[in-house]
């Protein structure tokens, strides 16, 4: 049996592996390159990136957002917020309650208005500041994106794909992974549910491996990200760092591995 080998494939799809570094390669030719990659800190969420504040509602989900804007080097661009009518919970009967969210509206968009963002957010987002974390970085990265002419790899049909990709590279990828997928179970006096939320467009173990690259890319320890990520997702981090490591030439095109 020593002629068996476990854990030699690849971490994605091999279409999906490929997508991910030529896309990587865009956003460096487009965005600064290793430099720019290496000067944006590991966005995390504590006090250092986000003070605490009294501010509630509205107030509060304009505090959040300027310090994302602040983050990713684009305080001064003109935006508006706004929000989106408040997503509802699905009751089944007195006992029982599932919920099922993503379904509904969008968790944000972004849109032009003139010489003006627009971005929009489901005020229910202040129930979960990660995922509005997560929201507002993938807005972002529309607005900083529709600078660039040149069409993204794969093209309009992996725009939001790109997009996601794109967060990783501003250093908010901890958010978008810790967003992808939630199960949640839930027991009250009278009824008992679950709830499952999806964030994003990547799949989890795609923004894991996304998250692996930007780390790879800077020789920054997985550590930094342990206690900011699910433990799933740091045993999966540590095996697409490995899963790299093995195979530099896979990050060749992108000037390092």
């Amino acid at each position: 049996m020593g002629w068996l080998r476990f854990g030699t494939g690849p971490f994605l799809d091999h279409n999906e592996e490929a997508w991910q570094v030529e896309t990587w390669r865009w956003l460096l030719d487009h965005l600064g390159g290793r430099r720019a990659l290496c000067s944006v800190p590991l966005v995390t969420p504590a006090r250092a990136f986000f003070p605490p504040t009294d501010a509630a509602g509205y107030a509060r989900t304009e505090h959040i957002f300027a310090i994302v804007k602040q983050l990713y080097g684009m305080a001064d661009w003109p935006c508006r917020l706004a929000a989106q009518p408040r997503r509802q919970d699905l009751a089944v009967g007195d006992l029982v309650v599932l919920k099922r969210e993503g379904a509904g509206p969008p968790a944000g968009t972004f849109g032009r208005e003139g010489e003006e963002a627009m971005i929009t957010y489901d005020p229910a987002g202040l129930d979960d500041p990660i995922a509005l974390v997560a929201t507002f970085a993938h807005e972002l990265a529309h607005y900083r994106l529709a600078t660039v002419l040149e069409e993204l790899p794969g093209g309009q049909s992996m725009h939001e794909f790109a997009t996601d990709l794109a967060t990783v590279h501003a250093g908010f990828g901890l958010f978008g992974a810790n967003s992808a997928f939630n199960f949640r179970q839930f027991q009250g006096v009278v009824s008992q549910g679950w709830s499952v939320s999806r964030l994003g467009y990547l799949s989890p173990r795609a923004w894991i491996f996304a998250l692996a690259i930007f780390l790879e890319l800077r020789s920054q320890p997985d550590e930094d990200a342990k206690a900011f990520l699910k433990p799933h997702l740091f045993s999966d981090l540590r095996k697409a760092r490995r899963y790299l490591q093995r195979r530099p030439v896979l990050l060749e095109p992108l000037g390092g591995g």
